[in-house]
């Protein structure tokens, strides 16, 4: 994706890719330079960094709500009484080393403090003491985000994949190694198998995505082809393919939920526009109504087909328009370099921020670009051989999509 502050990861919007696009993050030598926490964070960890920010910033408030966020927030679960059950809220109160009661202040307050301290911080949950699909996952973390998942799968990447790159040989080998090691995770956690199928890439820094309509994981031929990758390129690669391999489960989890409310396999496949053998699948392991998994699950599936599905679409569209600004003003510097130019590619980057963050805060996409990073524990090294990756040039972009290229100075 076009900009410096963007992760190596890109993929086409199309009909059936779009809803789960994934754009790009900040590298690692921007985020080092934005904050000296970051640099700790990856030696210590999160939940090492939170413990000291907390001792640095003295006690914590107990209390971080206002009287007006905890009435929102007690609104908020009293409206949804087939989703808040009463289960649910023992099972809240419960994790959240609550005594029994029901929906109260110490409830909102509880779910503030885990927002606040949560250890993974990355996105940041919303500190408003509502539980909902971006709190639940992480409250009660399952399948590829329960503990360790993702170091095994990252350990499993580097010794399967990194670690054997040359004798594998081809694009297609080490995409089926990568998908293998991850279908070992997903199937631990009852999903079903995914199939790597290469596309060709506009340059060898764009890396995959999840194509719910085939149920493939789709992995850049040309990033594959590489004659190596170093330990960071290696580590995103893991990443992406751990967070795409999230989405299959969020996308389960969605026919599932569909499934224990009554529709069928025919109905399930035809809504989601999912494989029929995938919602055979999810008919026979339904999502019990009124559980806590029904919650994270009914989050995801209101932000795609449900009623906040219009806004994640505007999302998507703004996003794509902001990438795009983006290169065209990245591409203007270079052609014809200014303060004028370099300005407008700063009010660009601005505006594909703001957006990026918005999609980002999206559930589905908030729950995988939390569980990803999960992977890069297990890597430790790149491959043999590594190379550079090299970064996509904005103008030549422009040129492969048909689109205008600015011209250069005279």
């Amino acid at each position: 994706m076009a900009g410096a502050r963007t992760r190596k990861r890109r993929k086409a919007v199309t009909a059936t890719a779009r809803a789960t696009r994934a754009v790009e993050q900040p590298s690692r030598d921007d985020e080092a330079r934005a904050h000296p926490l970051l640099a700790l964070q990856r030696l210590a960890g999160n939940t090492a960094v939170t413990v000291l920010v907390q001792r640095q910033a003295g006690p914590a408030d107990e209390t971080p709500l206002s009287a007006a966020q905890v009435a929102t927030a007690l609104s908020f679960y009293r409206q949804q009484p087939r989703l808040y059950t009463a289960e649910v809220v023992t099972e809240l109160r419960s994790r959240l080393s609550l005594p029994a009661g029901g929906i109260d202040a110490d409830l909102a307050q509880a779910v503030a403090r885990f927002q606040r301290d949560d250890g993974s911080n990355d996105p940041a949950l919303r500190v408003d003491g509502m539980a909902g699909p971006r709190t639940a996952p992480r409250l009660f973390p399952t399948g590829l985000a329960a503990a360790g998942e993702g170091k095994k799968f990252g350990g499993e990447a580097q010794s399967g994949v990194f670690d054997r790159w040359d004798d594998l040989g081809s694009a297609q080998a080490r995409a089926d190694a990568l998908i293998a090691a991850v279908n070992e995770r997903l199937v631990a956690a009852g999903v079903p198998e995914l199939t790597a199928r290469l596309y060709d890439g506009e340059s060898p820094n764009e890396q995959g995505s999840f194509d719910f309509s085939t149920w493939t994981m789709q992995l850049n031929r040309l990033l594959l082809d590489q004659s190596g990758l170093g330990r960071d390129d290696a580590a995103d690669l893991a990443n992406t393919v751990y967070h795409e391999a999230r989405h299959s489960e969020q996308w389960f989890a969605m026919a599932r939920l569909r499934a224990g409310q009554g529709r069928s396999a025919a109905a399930i496949a035809t809504e989601l526009g999912i494989p029929a053998r995938i919602a055979t699948e999810a008919v026979a392991a339904p999502i019990r109504p009124g559980s806590m998994e029904a919650v994270s699950a009914s989050g995801w599936y209101e932000s795609v087909y449900g009623s906040r599905s219009t806004h994640r679409e505007d999302v998507l569209t703004r996003l794509d328009a902001a990438d795009w600004a983006l290169t065209e003003a990245r591409c203007r510097c270079e052609r014809a370099p200014s303060a004028a130019n370099d300005a407008r590619r700063d009010r660009a980057q601005e505006r594909f921020d703001r957006v990026h963050d918005q999609y980002r805060d999206l559930p589905e996409e908030n729950d995988a670009w939390a569980t990803g990073p999960m992977a890069e524990a297990g890597v430790t090294a790149g491959t043999p051989h590594p190379a550079a990756v090299p970064d996509i040039d904005p103008c030549e972009r422009l040129r492969r999509a048909g689109r205008p290229v600015p011209p250069a100075a005279p």
